[in-house]
């Protein structure tokens, strides 16, 4: 979807729900909801140290500016700092204060337990899990979202090539739904996926498992589609530092941290998940529910492709949603 339009649209969607949100009607009446005190709401991301948590936390902090409510916006250290993540749930339920929580878990069975017995609605972004508290995931399907660059790739390959995937972790869920969504539209557009590797989502992994891949296939790969935009930079260093740069394409995913190396080359094309607007609709749904409104399930982002068609727009929004 173009950036501009999709922007038009959430703004347009957020001046309605931001009537309500605030007690106002249609016309611009205010009612007696309009006196109390705003809602509160709080949002714990995996992280807030990462170009792609501060796109999230960007569309946290406009919906409350936008909507007339309070956020408790927290984030650990590092996607690894489990135990500090499970820290900030506790103390958040603990406390009393929030009238909602939206959560990005950095490990879903563990969040899940952390919030069997919460007393307030519980909601997911960015990542979801199975908890019979949980009411609705803002998110994208990374199957979807993987199966539209499998496509774009698969088309740019004329329908035909060879193909290898760099996952994540292997039996994590994230991955295996990306792996999944590419294998399937490649394979159905008529492409050869050689082979699925493992890279721990490490850049430097990364780059060893494509130099293996580069021995193992000689000549025979014609493009390279990974998990994430890190690991398709190590991929991408591997490819230069053997010289077949202009022979092999490789795509990222995420968008956030491949848009520039797709601006400078290094990247056929990425494909963003809508950070931006997983933070601001997760707020505006948390809301939903506060206030007692029927939500869905699942709120998906439509995924963008980005390439160079499109980079430089995107660059510009992503300046904004990060400064």
């Amino acid at each position: 979807m173009n950036t501009k339009r999709w922007m038009t649209m959430l703004l347009a969607g957020a001046m309605t729900v931001s009537l309500t949100a605030c007690g106002g009607t249609a016309d611009g009446t205010q009612t007696a909801a309009g006196s109390e005190e705003p809602h509160t709401v709080a949002v714990i991301l995996k992280t807030l140290n990462s170009e792609y948590w501060k796109c999230v936390a960007a569309g946290v902090e406009q919906a409350a500016a936008d909507l007339g409510c309070e956020v408790q916006l927290q984030g650990p250290p590092s996607e690894t700092s489990y135990d500090e993540q499970i820290n900030e749930i506790e103390t958040t339920l603990t406390a009393g204060e929030a009238e909602a929580l939206v959560l990005a878990p950095l490990q879903p069975e563990v969040a899940a337990n952390a919030v069997e017995h919460a007393e307030i609605p519980v909601l997911a972004v960015d990542t979801t899990f199975s908890s019979d508290r949980l009411l609705s995931y803002i998110g994208v399907s990374n199957e979807d979202a993987a199966a539209a660059l499998g496509e774009y790739a698969a088309e740019a390959l004329g329908g035909q090539g060879n193909v290898i995937l760099l996952a994540g972790v292997q039996g994590d869920i994230t991955s295996a739904d990306r792996m999944r969504g590419y294998t399937e539209s490649l394979e159905a557009a008529g492409c050869t996926v050689l082979e699925t590797q493992y890279t721990d989502a490490a850049t430097d992994k990364a780059v060893t498992a494509m130099e293996g891949m580069l021995q193992k296939y000689p000549g025979q790969i014609d493009a390279v589609l990974t998990l994430s935009d890190d690991v398709a930079m190590g991929a991408a260093n591997a490819v230069q530092q053997a010289g077949l740069a202009d022979e092999i394409a490789v795509y990222g995913f995420g968008g956030i941290s491949g848009a520039q190396p797709v601006k400078d080359g290094l990247l056929k094309a990425t494909v963003s998940i809508g950070p931006y607007e997983m933070g601001y609709n997760c707020v505006a749904r948390a809301l939903d529910a506060i206030e007692g409104k029927q939500i869905g399930a699942f709120y998906p982002t439509e995924p963008e492709i980005i390439d160079r068609s499109n980079v430089d727009d995107f660059l510009v929004q992503l300046a904004e949603w990060t400064k």
